[in-house]
């Protein structure tokens, strides 16, 4: 009876099976480790300038629109609605603070540039001291702007209550013709009235 020669075992599926499980197991081995090497990032640097350098762009742009001298000056000359959006020269009396009674008044600052309208926009900034004891109101009314013998009355917007013993700040703007070089500060108290000469000199 002849010998039986045993079986190769690369020649059994149990052990192809094993051989091309650890054949998986080793590439994929080799594939995590140069993974770990940086070998497959090679091409994204690439990428990676691109992504910044289109980061960079709008970042550029954004700067370009929002510097304060190309925005004041866009805005001054669309307000203007004459195209010069600078701002005159008003000069104020010496003595600047105004009382009756228990109010007084103090003129802090003016201001004037032209108006869409092409008149002058007039703005004082005053503040309202109340010495009594009780409200007072701060407002517009109170207030008159005399130019060549025509008195004008403040566009609407201040009116404001000053509780005794304190102060409070506030804008009073006139709307004058464009010519204006000259005008008076009429302030109207209960018991009389005081005034304040300005001078408005174009930029």
């Amino acid at each position: 009876m002849a010998e039986e020669k045993p079986t190769n075992w690369w020649a059994t599926l149990p052990g192809l099976l094993t051989a091309a499980a650890a054949v998986i197991t080793a590439v994929t081995g080799l594939l995590l480790g140069l993974g770990q090497l940086g070998v497959f990032d090679a091409g994204r640097p690439a990428a990676s300038t691109a992504s910044a350098s289109g980061t960079a762009s709008p970042g550029a742009s954004a700067g370009t629109v929002q510097p304060g001298a190309g925005a004041s000056s866009s805005g001054s000359g669309s307000g203007s609605g004459t195209g010069n959006g600078a701002e005159w020269k008003v000069t104020l009396p010496a003595e600047r603070t105004y009382r009756a009674a228990d109010v007084e008044y103090e003129i802090l600052s003016a201001s004037a540039r032209p108006d869409v309208s092409g008149k002058i926009a007039l703005t004082l900034t005053l503040r309202c001291t109340n010495h009594g004891r009780y409200d007072l109101n701060f407002w517009d009314s109170t207030f008159r702007l005399n130019v060549s013998g025509v008195s004008y009355s403040p566009d609407p917007g201040l009116n404001e209550l000053v509780a005794g013993d304190s102060s409070k700040s506030g804008d009073v703007r006139f709307t004058v013709p464009a010519d204006t070089r000259e005008a008076l500060l009429r302030i109207k108290f209960a018991e009389g009235e005081s005034s304040a000469r300005l001078a408005v000199t174009p930029p």
